[in-house]
């Protein structure tokens, strides 16, 4: 065989591998809905931790599904607003959401306005993972977690003001848990989200907060801004591994709190186009470049999981939610 046939045979190896590629794309395509435009729904303002997950995925599942995704920030209400806005979206589009029980599971347990259930939601893969951080005001009088603890407990001390992405939230959970594992009085103010949270935070109109550590918070703190006093899992945070666990606070021991992203669709779409979209949105997950991009932000990347394992993942963690809402007795507003 001469190296011009060799040459000619590689030339067409490529062209019919661009082909099943390019079919490929437009087999996804054509079993998606909607034209060539698709969205992903943040149900928190631009520069959360929601918002920078999805941001890192939109061009490469774009690409997976031949679509051009816009990243919609849609907050109020802890998500419930953007939970909401994905079910009410055209069918005959392609949209999305990320989310959590924080935005699915808790809302219909806290507010009243709250008609849709968890099981009104398909999860297709698991993002992200990290845990929250206990933060501080900058002028806030404690520069420790065992400090803010005895200072709030004092018995002239007013009460703690804690900010939320809103009521119902996890972040509201996780304030309402803590005031009453240390038995102090505690005042919720909530917000849209945390962005608007933080910053209250550093402006000290409100005491503390309980959100994740996401790198522009670590770098507020490393200003100055807020004061991260502990963080809310057994172990420390890579971001910041000089900050504490709050395990070192006896009263705190086991107060541990981690948010997950995921990516949701409607559970009335279709198994196959939901398929689809799992499918594409796990080969993201798993790459070396998205987990590392995850990790050096303190957090893990997510599990790849199919329809059924993703289903059964949701299930379950929905439940542990319901049992924490309950036991912290959080009324329906």
């Amino acid at each position: 065989m001469t190296s011009r046939t060799i040459v000619q045979l590689l030339k067409c190896v490529g062209i019919f591998t661009t082909s099943l590629l390019l079919q490929s794309g437009a087999s996804a395509q054509a079993q998606l809905p909607g034209r060539n435009l698709a969205t992903i729904i943040v149900p928190y303002p631009a520069g959360s931790s929601f918002d920078i997950v999805a941001r890192r995925i939109q061009p490469e599942l774009g690409n997976s599904l031949a679509k051009t995704i816009i990243v919609e920030n849609f907050g109020g209400a802890s998500g419930s607003l953007g939970a909401q806005r994905l079910l009410n979206a055209d069918p005959g589009t392609l949209t999305m959401l990320i989310g959590s029980p924080n935005e699915l599971t808790l809302p219909p347990m806290t507010l009243q306005s709250v008609r849709y259930k968890p099981e009104d939601f398909r999860m297709v893969a698991q993002l992200s993972i990290g845990a929250l951080a206990i933060m501080a005001r900058p002028h806030f009088p404690a520069n420790s977690l065992s400090e803010l603890v005895d200072k709030a407990k004092r018995p002239d001390a007013k009460p703690l003001a804690y900010a939320s992405t809103g009521v119902g939230s996890v972040f509201h959970l996780a304030g309402a848990d803590f005031a009453k594992r240390v038995g102090i009085r505690a005042t919720h103010v909530p917000y849209k989200g945390g962005a608007p949270a933080i910053q209250d935070l550093m402006a000290d109109q409100v005491d503390i907060t309980f959100l994740p550590l996401i790198p522009s918070y670590i770098q507020a703190a490393k200003e100055g801004k807020i004061k991260v006093l502990g963080i809310m899992s057994a172990e420390r945070h890579a971001g910041m591994p000089e900050v504490p666990s709050v395990d070192t606070v006896p009263a705190l021991r086991g107060f541990h709190y981690s948010m997950w992203t995921g990516l949701f669709v409607s559970s009335k779409v279709p198994k196959e186009t939901a398929d689809i979209i799992g499918k594409a949105t796990n080969r993201i997950v798993a790459t070396p470049a998205y987990r590392e991009w995850v990790g050096e932000r303190g957090n893990s990347a997510g599990a790849v999981m199919d329809l059924e394992q993703s289903a059964k993942y949701f299930l379950a963690e929905s439940g542990r939610f319901e049992r924490l809402a309950r036991e912290i007795k959080i009324e329906r507003e």
